[in-house]
């Protein structure tokens, strides 16, 4: 598991849009809370040798939301949705089905969404994760 300082976050250094807070019921030091931003991007990587050989690994965001969520002068609350036109659009469009991932309930409180998985041989290499 990669901790928040170990990603690269789209305007994770602008106080208006991020804030770095310690967060006592997480395993790692401390969390980035959002505040407000028009575009999220997340990268993350890591080293295949951390891992161990022949074995297939997922993928996972895994995000704590305390109140709601708010795009715009869009508000929702207990869904997970960061595109508002694209919620619109499955809310009047039933004739096509479409794949989606929805957040899981973690035991401790969190969420999770499943991003991918990959399987990791003895080469040396990296993998990267974007959402």
């Amino acid at each position: 598991m990669l901790s928040t300082r170990e990603l690269s976050i789209t305007w994770s250094t602008n106080s208006l849009c991020w804030c770095w807070k310690p967060y006592p019921c997480s395993r790692f030091r401390e969390i980035a809370e959002l505040i407000m931003v028009c575009r999220l991007e997340i990268r993350g990587k890591i080293n295949t040798m951390m891992l161990s050989p022949n074995t297939t690994y997922g993928a996972y965001l895994v995000i704590h939301s305390e109140v709601s969520i708010e795009v715009g002068d869009y508000k929702t609350r207990g869904n997970f949705c960061m595109n508002r036109e694209e919620c619109k659009r499955r809310e009047f469009d039933t004739s096509t089905e479409v794949e989606e991932q929805v957040p899981c309930a973690r035991g401790d409180g969190w969420l999770e969404i499943a991003l991918g998985e990959f399987y990791n041989n003895e080469s040396e290499k990296e993998v990267m994760m974007e959402f």
